[in-house]
């Protein structure tokens, strides 16, 4: 072998896994495993990671344990971690453990991800996270692309399918 063509194989046996490749069909796969149990406080991410946004899986006053979801960034990868509280610190800031990591497919300009408000069967589900695109028809954006359920009882991302699926158009 050549020693471009080892060099090349050495990059690539010791990329690291978190960064993700894209598969022919445009979803993104990657090793979970580095991030599973992972434990962070409040927004400070493990390095190297930026804090899009969260949401609350489950109601902080009735629900024994809670969960949430918070989509992340490292370099050009997206991910949404199904997140367990694991309890509050003096200071009042929430403590999170990473139970699940779904590595998001390209998200086109004229699609939106949602996380709230979206709704199965014509029912509030706050487990859904769901990409549509932004065209909104009655109030709702209903052309959904792609869906999972972040599943609390499993606590693992589940693909489902797409039908039934609508989010709310907020300030349309």
């Amino acid at each position: 072998m050549s020693v471009i063509h080892n060099l090349l194989l050495l990059i690539l046996l010791f990329s690291p896994s978190s960064q993700g490749q894209q598969t022919s069909a445009g979803l993104i796969t990657s090793d979970k495993s580095p991030y599973i149990g992972v434990r962070y406080a409040g927004n400070k991410l493990p390095r190297g990671h930026k804090w899009i946004g969260g949401a609350l899986l489950t109601n902080p006053y009735s629900d024994e344990k809670q969960f949430g979801v918070t989509e992340v960034s490292k370099g050009a990868v997206k991910m949404m971690w199904l997140d367990r509280l694991t309890h509050h610190d003096a200071a009042g800031n929430a403590h999170w453990e990473i139970k699940d990591v779904l590595f998001l497919p390209p998200i086109r300009k004229n699609q939106l991800l949602f996380y709230v408000n979206c709704f199965l069967a014509n029912k509030p589900d706050s487990e859904l996270v769901v990409i549509t695109d932004a065209v909104v028809r009655g109030g709702y954006y209903g052309r959904v692309r792609h869906a999972w359920r972040a599943n609390r009882r499993t606590e693992e991302f589940e693909q489902i399918p797409v039908t039934g699926i609508k989010c709310e158009g907020q300030g349309d």
